[in-house]
């Protein structure tokens, strides 16, 4: 068989690659030298550090869900440690290069990504490749980019690691996983040069400490996972010098900000979320002070005591997560029919939410149902879903925090999840303040989430099956998936899944109904009319404005998006989705609109206006009624198009008697501000009136 072929399949044996890393490693090990610029005595055994590196990968820096991912590509594998030996043989010397030491004065010298370095480093993997051990030319290729820098404090370039390998045969999947990891396990190993630079960067200029006496003052006794905080890491240290427990505590907080930008980037997102370096201190008190986050003021907020108004929004949070569960699975299994149902006891004490979705691991629990902040699916994990073409859901969530609301009414939650080929876990919640009480479910669950709330007892004495059914209806109305609803009589409903339209009155005629035209998303305007006997008087009277759901759950009612002439008569329903979704607030109760979008979503309102309008002016003009009924609805059909909006689709869509009313206001306007103007220097820009229509109107002014 072909030897590059054996290379990059990623279905081969894994253990066909490990001559090859053999090979590189002691490549590496016979280089002639790796100095380091501070000191030409000093050697770096490179060997060392990426057997550091790796252990850390496998160790407890990769979690289940990434160790899974690259077990199942070998290649990736094999890439990840071979970089993890060469990331740094920019500093071995010879092959007529030039010193490396000034590389490191360089002004982002205590950045985590060192530009000489790494471009010495990458131009040595591309050009030496054969002499480093590495078996094939464009597998070198992806060796040397892993070692660019996936984000930092100083840059992102993501980006440019994706499109560099985008002309390589053997190009990885997942190369920013790769170059992250091994980003990340460098700015963690603290004898690593550049992270030694990056340390004494943070020292004080007069410190006297250079980077060769460093390693003198301080010693990581261990570095993992820590064993009692979730999702985060621990370097516990031993140190003797104050400005050096200073500068490994900055460090800290740039590897924590690292992280960060690391989990915004890469999928599958790494397992923590938080750095912690633990330093004992040896002959001198430290002093650390910093400003902190109070996490129960936090969690009181996210709880919902000032975020959500309404304490019923615990109801359209936990739907909201169900659906998206669903959502997801159906990724996974094409014969899969979701299902959600909500269930209250005989006194409404509880209540439980249930879906079939696609249920929780241990690891997710961790890495976002324990993250408060973090949405799943708004992650890097599920970013290709919105790249694929079949899929036509989106998903709901956003925040990460909306579980909290369920804290307002509830004194106790219990969670069974289940994912597919895993174990069963029942997680009890009755202090969020206090670690939770997780089992091991011994028999299989249905796969899927089952969240039961104890509800705190309630002071007022009111039936709330009646209150919490009503909100139901009102805001999840237009679910693409069934919300089965069983009170506490045992009657069961079907809630979510009505249609998003208003019924027409077609045997009187009275009201009429025009279907909004938008990319992805539906809606409807409606306008009504009075009649007396058999014939059409005059506009009905209608508020509310124009109600807003996203993903077919309620956000807002606003009447911004009508014009004012508009508001007493017209209303309207939009359910936005897919391209057309717009950012929400925390509380998911208002509507972020950018100019771009609030523009458009008005003239999708608009044209539907024109057609509600010269739906209810030719039912009048089809009926025998008197010429001043007629005038009087024609007028006030008009006022609902400003002219400075209509452009010309609108204008020519238009019934002729409106288009006429329309005119005659932009023709009395142009008349009253500009007609001096334009009869002394010609046409004017009259303020952006660019529409043909508008330009017709400007031009017979000229005419005349």
């Amino acid at each position: 068989m072909n030897r590059k072929i054996d290379i990059i399949d990623n279905q081969l044996d894994p253990s066909l690659l490990e001559p090859d890393l053999a090979a590189i490693r002691s490549a590496v090990g016979k280089l002639p030298g790796v100095r380091l610029p501070w000191d030409a005595a000093s050697r770096l055994d490179l060997v060392a550090q990426g057997d550091r590196m790796l252990r850390c990968y496998d160790n407890w820096l990769l979690d289940d869900e990434q160790q899974q991912m690259l077990n199942g590509q070998p290649r990736d594998k094999f890439i990840l440690s071979a970089a993890s030996y060469l990331c740094d043989i920019g500093l071995a010397d010879g092959q007529g290069m030039p010193p490396i030491a000034e590389a490191f004065n360089d002004h982002r010298a205590h950045a985590f990504f060192n530009p000489s370095l790494a471009t010495r480093s990458f131009q040595m993997i591309c050009d030496k490749w054969q002499d480093l051990g590495v078996p094939d030319e464009l597998l070198a290729g992806s060796i040397a980019r892993a070692i660019l820098p996936v984000g930092g404090p100083d840059g992102d370039n993501v980006d440019s690691v994706v499109s560099a390998t985008k002309d390589l045969d053997d190009a990885t999947a997942n190369l920013p996983l790769l170059a992250a990891s091994l980003q990340l396990a460098r700015a963690l190993d603290l004898r690593s040069p550049v992270t030694v630079l990056q340390i004494i960067g943070h020292l004080p200029k007069d410190s006297g400490i250079s980077p060769d006496k460093l390693a003198a003052y301080f010693h990581v006794v261990d570095a993992g996972a820590h064993p009692y905080l979730n999702g985060t890491i621990r370097l516990k240290i031993h140190c003797s010098h104050p400005e050096v427990h200073r500068a490994l505590k900055h460090h800290e907080r740039a590897v924590q900000q690292l992280l960060e930008k690391l989990n915004q980037r890469v999928r599958p997102r790494f397992l923590y979320s938080d750095v912690l370096y633990e330093i004992e201190p040896a002959g001198y008190t430290p002093i650390d002070l910093k400003f902190a986050v109070d996490s129960s003021a936090g969690l009181q907020l996210f709880m919902g005591n000032r975020l959500y108004a309404d304490k019923r929004v615990f109801l359209r949070e936990l739907i909201q997560n169900a659906v998206d569960a669903c959502n997801y699975r159906k990724l996974v299994d094409n014969h899969y029919s979701p299902a959600i149902a909500i269930e209250f006891n005989n006194d409404v004490s509880t209540i439980t939410v249930r879906d079939n979705g696609i249920g929780m691991t241990r690891q997710w629990i961790e890495k976002y149902f324990l993250a408060i902040g973090i949405s799943f699916y708004q992650s890097n994990e599920i970013r290709d879903v919105y790249r694929n073409p079949r899929i036509d859901f989106g998903f709901i969530s956003q925040f990460g925090i909306g579980f909290l609301s369920s804290f307002q009414v509830a004194e106790k939650i219990i969670i069974q999840t289940r994912k597919a080929g895993f174990a069963g876990l029942m997680i009890t919640i009755s202090d969020l303040r206090d670690y939770f009480d997780v089992k091991i479910l011994e028999e299989d669950c249905p796969v899927g989430t089952e969240v039961t709330l104890n509800l705190k007892a309630s002071k007022m004495n009111y039936c709330r099956s009646v209150e919490f059914t009503g909100y139901l209806k009102t805001n999840i109305r237009f679910l693409k998936v069934p919300v089965a609803l069983k009170d506490n009589n045992g009657n069961t409903m079907t809630i979510g899944q009505e249609k998003l339209a208003y019924e027409t009155d077609k045997s009187a005629g009275t009201v009429f109904v025009a279907s909004l035209n938008f990319p992805e998303s539906e809606g409807y305007v409606r306008l009504g009319a009075k009649q007396h006997d058999t014939h059409i008087r005059a506009l009905d009277g209608a508020v509310g404005g124009v109600s807003v759901f996203q993903d077919g759950i309620f956000v807002t009612q606003t009447t911004a998006l009508l014009p004012e002439g508009a508001r007493q008569n017209i209303v309207g329903r939009i359910n936005l989705q897919g391209q057309d979704k717009c950012e929400l607030s925390m509380d998911r109760n208002r509507i972020f609109w950018t100019p771009d979008q609030l523009r458009n979503i008005k003239r999708v309102i608009r044209l539907g206006m024109v057609d509600v309008a010269n739906q209810l002016l030719s039912a009048v003009q089809a009926q025998d009624v008197s010429e001043n009924t007629l005038n009087s609805i024609i007028n006030h059909l008009a006022v609902f198009f400003d002219f400075s909006d209509v452009d010309d689709v609108m204008f020519n869509q238009l019934s002729r008697p409106l288009r006429e009313k329309v005119t005659k206001r932009f023709r009395d306007f142009v008349r009253i501000n500009f007609s001096h103007t334009m009869r002394r220097n010609g046409i004017a820009d009259a303020d952006g009136y660019s529409e043909a229509w508008q330009q017709q109107v400007l031009q017979s002014f000229t005419k005349n």
